[in-house]
């Protein structure tokens, strides 16, 4: 066991994890907002970061974790206990969770979804559902944020941590990168970075929500002709992740830093966690589609300085990982506590471009620390 696994197995850290869980995971009446879209994700990203904390400030980010809860019960009403539904094999359930992710039967998706979700491990919902989920931009395009944590987070938290999204989901059925369906030619996938670093900057559409700066490139036919010509069924998923990840990155240290909170932490996350699925249950043509079109998303809004032809890792700063999580582990702010495990996750996958990584999580800490 690694030592800073210890004090995860104390009952009352368990206790507290799986209390925050439980409250979490039922969604609320009211349209979720910033905060209620967050906190499944932030819940995860935070027992994520316990494993990389010493064991003497493990209460403290757990202490986060109880406040995480209350905010969380202090947010609204829950949604009333969903309909029983009759017992079914997993196989038959899922498809009918798929139909009425379509249909937008809100309250038939919460009713599947607890049926469904405490049957599967992840791997197997990620199989079952993960085609519906990758293209929605409803919910802030951030479901496949949970199913990639849920798949990495080394401390079990129950699946039922979805049905949030899953509900998103449904309340936009219509709000989905879907450019990309009628587009069968097989294209060339080394042509990703050049595809990026084509990317118009477009500015934002008058609002800086995921659907509408996501329906910028789409719309416009932007994200079409710059990666029609990338898709295809067979390609390096690892190389492709690294560029796509390298350039929300780059973007976080090198590009607009007004837009480091909300625009640059959601450039690396959203892509990251769509690339992750890649070939695990979602087609890898469906995830480069939608991961890159992610990122031209991000790029063409908020983007003022163009991507270089190569970039580099760069020089490690005078800041570690381990401080990074304590940091975030005790700040209050989800996408610093969601980012920060991210770039942590991008420097063990993309270990030559650890310094990036670690540089624009310390980019990100710096400018929490000047509001």
């Amino acid at each position: 066991m690694h030592p800073h696994h210890a004090s995860l197995t104390a009952p009352s850290h368990a206790a507290v994890i799986a209390r925050a869980a439980d409250v979490i995971a039922v969604p609320k009446a009211a349209p979720a907002d910033s905060f209620v879209l967050h906190a499944p994700l932030e819940l995860m990203a935070r027992v994520g970061l316990l494993a990389h904390l010493p064991a003497s400030r493990q209460a403290d980010a757990i202490g986060m974790i109880e406040w995480l809860t209350d905010q969380y019960l202090a947010a609204g009403d829950p949604v009333e206990a969903p309909v029983v539904v009759d017992p079914a094999p997993a196989g038959q359930l899922a498809p009918d969770l798929v139909a009425a992710l379509a249909d937008g039967a809100l309250d038939r998706v919460d009713a599947l979804s607890v049926a469904l979700l405490p049957q599967l491990p992840i791997p197997e919902i990620i199989r079952q559902l993960g085609e519906a989920i990758v293209p929605s931009l409803a919910a802030a395009g951030h479901a496949p944020i949970g199913l990639a944590l849920l798949a990495r987070v080394p401390t079990a938290l129950p699946t039922t941590l979805l049905r949030g999204a899953l509900r998103g989901i449904a309340s936009q059925p219509l709000w989905r990168v879907h450019w990309h369906e009628h587009d069968r030619q097989d294209g060339d996938a080394t042509l990703l970075a050049a595809a990026l670093r084509a990317t118009p900057m477009l500015g934002r559409p008058g609002s800086d929500f995921i659907f509408p700066l996501m329906s910028q490139v789409q719309d416009s036919g932007v994200a079409e002709q710059l990666l029609a010509p990338v898709l295809t069924d067979r390609f390096d998923v690892r190389r492709a992740s690294a560029t796509i990840t390298r350039a929300a990155l780059w973007s976080m240290v090198h590009d607009d830093p007004s837009q480091a909170p909300y625009g640059w932490s959601h450039a690396l996350t959203m892509p990251q966690a769509v690339m992750s699925l890649a070939g695990a249950g979602v087609r890898p043509r469906t995830a480069l589609a939608v991961a890159a079109t992610f990122e031209i998303g991000f790029r063409a809004a908020h983007g003022r300085v163009t991507l270089p032809e190569v970039i580099e890792p760069g020089t490690t700063p005078d800041v570690s990982f381990a401080e990074l999580a304590l940091a975030a582990s005790l700040h209050e702010d989800a996408h610093l506590v969601k980012y920060t495990l991210a770039c942590m996750h991008a420097a063990k996958d993309d270990p030559e471009y650890a310094p990036l990584s670690l540089t624009a999580a310390a980019r990100l800490h710096e400018w929490w620390a000047t509001v």
